[in-house]
């Protein structure tokens, strides 16, 4: 009775709002499959309608309150009339949650609905932002309570690359017998594989594995347990994801095998008389029958040690071993119904890795940090232990305040971010760092605990020549120039905005051999670079670091000087046909958030903050500005520099006879 009382509530609102003027019928009406098919994903998995307000019909198939996605609102959804079909799921996101007149925070699992909205990308996951404000167009319910379908069977294969995945984002899916490979992936991610051979992802979209994941009170099932899993399929920076609601959607095929963690040795970084001995916790539902460090010396075959249980967890010893020798090393355990499991999960070179380090008398080289061997997880071998690296200083102390970058060589492999508030050196000096080495969201860097001169004056190393293509994300040789000054020439930019979700600083050059992206890392750029590089501008040369973020290799260099002359400038270059107020991202926000806006015309423009009483809270901009793309970020203070309470603001730009206002919100 309850939820027919809703249903009725709903539909009664609907009517109510089916007389304020705004609808569905204003936009162009088209099928999931319109707004997702691409016929080369691979080339460009955007969707042809990115940026367009259309009108989508689709089964919500999940509480738009269920996911995490920050201070919003969102739902999967699919063509109930061609599911399974590929390309039949699609994502739906509502910004302001304070906004109820959308009736989105209203439907349930099994509504078929309209939705009206703006074609959006977000890490190239295709997504339409309802209209929740000017004009405010509400979801109109078509019917409730439809069944959900089953899921469409998949294997693992077909999800683990762009190619195969696309055609699958957002849909509900299923694999079967599938084994966990990895039940640590960074990210609180899950990694398995099936009779296909493909290797897949579990994530944790949903706040069920969210919530609990983050707080330490779940984990993904051992490596090597049997599972069926069914979810959502999510398009993200790291790969394609199937994205289970709770775990009624994980079931374990067998007994689960004896769950490894928080795998150590010491020391960290041996020299050619030390033992090293590996720590790990391994449990077991019932009991652990035995524990083995299996290790390897100079790529000859593995061996076997057998682990002692004690006081904190099983404790093993790799024998003292030449200075010079590469020592790779892995855990298995077995339980007593013989349950068998290994960690790291995967050990292969093509997809996953295994512990590794390298015997020193003395002192260990960057090489030794960067270098992944050929493993496809390129984490350093090093990391979580304490080291002392020598390189020469290739930044100025006011690139990027308290952090610096060393090379030891002009060669791959030969450079790594150093985290140093402490210390100053001179670009050119030889220095000593010593430091504890950590993944910096896939970025090796040292946080350095003691740093010292060697020689003044040493002198940088010139920038390595290389291609885009060759140090672009997926290609063989990118990892190798992580943090090492490297040289493009005769580049073209290509796309100025990359991320059609939001203005991140970044663009994208080419010189032929493929796509790269700029990032505004450094000081001397940060968070205005693209808004001064245009499509279809040449440069002769761009030197940077070779960086990587939110699943990207790109260039980040350090002030102007690594930015050649421009040698052309696109001729058909003009001013955008009309002025443009974009709505704020992020929004809600907190602390900050950036408004992009394009001009027309040249002339004197203000951008002002009003609260809701109409008062002037703070003037962002008033001058003089071009014609022309602009963004500006607000901290949330006022012009008095005290931060403003929680509410809603409105941002109004005026100027040459025009006046654009929209509204954000700031929460705290």
């Amino acid at each position: 009775m309850q939820k027919n009382a809703i249903v009725i509530l709903i539909l009664a609102i609907l009517l109510a709002f089916s007389a304020t003027g705004f609808s569905q019928a204003s936009y162009d009406t088209l099928s999931i499959y319109d707004l997702q098919y691409v016929p080369d994903p691979v080339a460009n998995d955007l969707s042809p309608y990115l940026g367009d307000t259309v009108v989508v019909k689709g089964m919500v198939m999940n509480n738009p309150r269920d996911l995490w996605i920050g201070a919003r609102w969102s739902a999967y959804i699919i063509d109930q009339d061609s599911f399974p079909n590929p390309w039949s799921g699609f994502f739906v996101v509502q910004n302001d949650t304070f906004q109820p007149g959308t009736l989105f925070g209203f439907v349930e699992p099994g509504t078929i609905c309209y939705f009206t909205g703006v074609v959006s990308e977000f890490s190239n996951f295709s997504q339409i932002t309802l209209l929740d404000n000017n004009p405010l167009i509400p979801v109109e319910i078509l019917s409730v309570g439809n069944p959900l379908p089953d899921p469409v069977l998949l294997t693992a294969d077909d999800i683990d690359d762009r190619a195969d995945a696309e055609q699958w984002e957002s849909m509900w899916v299923k694999v079967e017998d599938a084994t966990i490979l990895n039940n640590a992936v960074s990210g609180n991610w899950a990694s398995f594989t099936d009779a296909s051979g493909g290797t897949a992802f579990m994530g944790e979209y949903f706040n069920w594995f969210r919530d609990r994941l983050n707080a330490g009170t779940y984990t993904w099932p051992p490596n090597g347990t049997s599972i069926n899993v069914q979810g959502f399929t999510r398009d993200e920076t790291a790969g394609y994801s199937i994205n289970p609601r709770d775990t009624l959607d994980v079931v374990l095929l067998s007994d689960p095998p004896p769950v490894i963690a928080n795998v150590s040795r010491n020391p960290g970084a041996p020299g050619s008389s030390d033992v090293v001995t590996v720590s790990a916790n391994i449990e077991d539902n019932i009991s652990v029958a035995s524990a083995r460090i299996n290790y390897s010396v100079d790529w000859n075959a593995f061996q076997e040690v057998a682990m002692s249980a004690g006081i904190g967890g099983f404790t093993g010893d790799i024998p003292a071993q030449g200075d010079g020798a590469f020592v790779r090393y892995y855990i298995s355990a077995t339980d007593n119904v013989g349950g068998t499991s290994v960690f790291p999960g995967d050990t292969s070179m093509t997809s996953g890795g295994v512990y590794f380090y390298v015997v020193r008398d003395g002192n260990h080289s960057i090489r030794d940090i960067q270098y992944t061997w050929g493993y496809a997880n390129d984490a350093s071998g090093f990391n979580g232990y304490e080291v002392t690296v020598e390189g020469v200083v290739m930044t100025d102390s006011t690139d990027y305040v308290g952090d610096y970058w060393i090379q030891e060589a002009r060669a791959p492999w030969s450079g790594i971010w150093v985290n140093d508030a402490d210390h100053v050196f001179l670009k050119g000096d030889w220095v000593s760092v010593t430091g504890v080495v950590e993944e910096n969201f896939n970025v090796t860097r040292i946080n350095g605990t003691a740093a010292s001169l060697v020689q003044a004056g040493f002198g940088e190393y010139e920038p390595i020549d290389q291609t885009t293509g060759n140090i672009t994300t997926g290609a063989d040789s990118a990892e190798a120039y992580e943090s090492v000054l490297v040289k493009v020439s005769n580049v073209t930019v290509t796309n100025p905005f990359p991320d059609p979700s939001g203005n991140f600083g970044e663009f994208v050059i080419d010189d032929g051999s493929g796509e790269l992206r700029v990032d505004d890392l450094f000081s001397a750029f940060r968070g205005n670079l693209d808004s001064a590089f245009v499509s279809g501008d040449k440069y002769s040369f761009i030197t940077a670091f070779h960086y990587y973020s939110f699943g990207n290799y790109k260039l980040a260099p350090r002030d102007s000087l690594d930015i050649g002359p421009l040698t052309g400038i696109e001729d058909n270059i003009t001013a955008p046909l009309s002025y443009s107020l974009s709505q704020n991202y992020p929004n809600p926000f907190n602390p900050s958030t950036t408004i992009r806006y394009t001009l027309a015309q040249s002339g004197k423009f203000k951008l002002e903050v009003f609260n809701v009483l109409g008062q002037r809270v703070a003037t962002l901009a008033n001058q003089f500005q071009t014609a022309g793309a602009h963004q500006v970020t607000w901290d949330g203070r006022n012009d008095a520099g005290n931060s403003v309470g929680s509410g809603i603001y409105f941002y109004q730009l005026s100027g040459n006879n025009t006046t654009l206002t929209q509204k954000m919100i700031l929460l705290k």
